[in-house]
């Protein structure tokens, strides 16, 4: 290897190494992720969006949150990624959780969750009695992938592993397959998600809301719904709102607990309008890079480096004028002159 080849081995590995980090900590994957990781809300979710019959049988007791250390060792995770240990009537599966929050598709979706799921086998054999795994009717426990995925556009990447295999067709049944569950929050109706009042409704309800508008025309329902909520509840969907929408200070985040617990209609509306107009929301400028991301994934296959720097920009002007750059442009490289970032 020369010494340029080196050169660009180490670029793509600091580069792997930043991206990786920069999804550890992204705060809406943290934000996802702290709730999920409570076992209440993961069922409801699990029984209300996936809804199999055997899952409507299951407790909080037959839930176990293992530790996914054996993932990193080999292989690239994220801060949104959860494994579930699950103990029915029929034996242990496992859940493993992957949260997809952001705008474009990943087209190798199941091509990563064959890895994982890989890993966990392997690591639920290594630990097996090695008497028992020798045994005839020995098995691996079943593990079930689910996808939630929160971006504007509709999710188009394959749910079906064969489907990305070359040829597939002509191997017949004989090729690897199988088919994970995605939940899209683009697709669920209003009407769905209001079927019921708690936590994890109320935080795909707001997460729908696209635009300054459309939290203002919901705002008062939005907030009813919280309101009705028991105390631990409306204080984890605040946590959620300031990690993900925008960022509170504690007297803003105290100001809002006491307007949703103690003001009337009007006011506690008034007092969540106030602070989702606050300039430079963190949530507003997420949305505004995605946008630009969403145009020029429309144009061709961008790379990681020119994703993560439109995802950093915090200059909402900046992006305003690259979201329209991006909408004019008839290539990515187009764009990239128009804007300066042809390095990238």
């Amino acid at each position: 290897m020369d010494t340029q080849e080196k050169a660009n081995t180490q670029k793509e590995i600091t580069q792997n190494k930043q991206t990786q980090n920069k999804q550890t900590d992204n705060p809406h994957d943290k934000g996802y992720k702290r709730i999920f990781s409570i076992k209440k809300h993961f069922l409801h979710f699990i029984k209300k969006y996936i809804a199999l019959e055997w899952m409507m049988e299951l407790e909080e007791k037959d839930l176990e949150l293992i530790d996914k250390e054996f993932i990193t060792d080999q292989f690239d995770t994220y801060e949104s990624d959860l494994v579930y240990k699950v103990y029915t009537k029929e034996g242990v599966v496992y859940l493993f959780f992957l949260l997809e929050l952001q705008s474009y598709n990943d087209f190798t979706m199941p091509f990563r969750l064959l890895i994982y799921m890989t890993a966990i086998w392997l690591d639920h054999f290594k630990n097996c009695d090695k008497n028992k795994r020798s045994q005839k009717d020995y098995k691996l426990p079943a593990i079930m992938p689910i996808v939630l995925h929160n971006g504007e556009r509709n999710w188009t990447a394959s749910c079906r592993f064969s489907q990305m295999i070359n040829n597939a067709e002509l191997f017949g049944k004989y090729v690897v397959d199988f088919e994970y569950a995605l939940v899209s929050v683009n697709n669920l109706t209003e009407s769905k998600i209001s079927s019921s009042n708690t936590l994890i409704d109320n935080i795909i309800l707001a997460d729908k809301k696209r635009t300054r508008q459309e939290w203002t025309d919901g705002i008062g329902e939005l907030m009813r719904r919280i309101r009705a909520m028991d105390t631990n509840d409306l204080n984890e969907w605040i946590t959620w709102f300031s990690n993900v929408i925008r960022k509170l200070n504690e007297n803003e985040r105290g100001e809002l607990i006491t307007q949703i617990k103690e003001g009337d209609e009007k006011d506690m509306c008034s007092s969540f309008e106030r602070l989702l107009n606050k300039e430079k929301a963190e949530g507003w400028k997420d949305g505004k890079a995605e946008a630009v991301i969403e145009l020029l994934e429309d144009l061709g296959d961008l790379s990681d480096s020119l994703k993560a720097c439109i995802m950093e920009q915090t200059d909402l002007e900046l992006l305003k004028k690259w979201h329209k750059a991006a909408a004019k442009a008839k290539s990515i490289e187009e764009f990239e002159e128009a804007v300066g970032l042809v390095q990238i």
